[in-house]
């Protein structure tokens, strides 16, 4: 298992890390959707209530997104992002087009 390169707020890089370990496969094993869903809000509520910036949580967030999808969290994972984060910007394939 790899750890987390990307952005991490300073100050926060435990939880940034927290996120990137629940997030993403274990030995071969997928992660757990809610245990997931609850360090991504964890990380959300600390950064909230350390008064960081809703530009420096985006940027971290979007960055984590993208490392978590880089070590194959998978599009369930990916669906839980968007669904709380969806500023953090699409990572999943794009949709077919369809052939005229």
């Amino acid at each position: 298992m790899s750890s987390a390169q990307a952005a991490p707020v300073p100050g926060y890089e435990a939880l940034y890390e927290a996120v990137f370990l629940a997030c993403t496969p274990d030995a071969g094993v997928a992660p757990v959707v809610a245990v997931c869903t609850d360090a991504i809000n964890a990380y959300s509520s600390a950064l909230i209530a350390g008064g960081v910036s809703e530009e420096a949580a985006l940027q971290s967030f979007a960055a984590l997104r993208g490392e978590v999808a880089v070590a194959d969290g998978g599009l369930p994972i990916d669906a839980v992002f968007e669904e709380l984060l969806p500023e953090s910007g699409a990572i999943g394939p794009a949709a077919a087009s369809p052939v005229a």
